[in-house]
């Protein structure tokens, strides 16, 4: 678990296929209604079409058994608290 939030939290996870870190987003159980799926999707097609030295990128967005998530760019560092 590296962070969570009001609408899900977000792990430090590992792809396989690609062997690289990614930061995996997922949204609460409790939340994942059709309005935070489609919040969830914009946020991911708004960050994709974005490319900036300090913005994450995004690797993919889905579902995985029902739970949605968004998989982007792990960026080591220090929490800014």
């Amino acid at each position: 678990l590296l962070g969570s939030g009001g609408m899900g939290s977000v792990y430090l996870a590992h792809d396989s296929w690609l062997d690289r870190n990614v930061a995996l987003k997922v949204l609460r159980a409790t939340v994942a209604d059709e309005g935070d799926r489609g919040r969830l999707l914009r946020e991911a097609r708004v960050a994709a079409k974005v490319e900036h030295e300090r913005l994450v990128r995004i690797y993919d967005v889905g579902e995985n058994q029902g739970q949605p998530f968004l998989a982007m760019e792990y960026v080591r560092g220090e929490s800014l608290r």
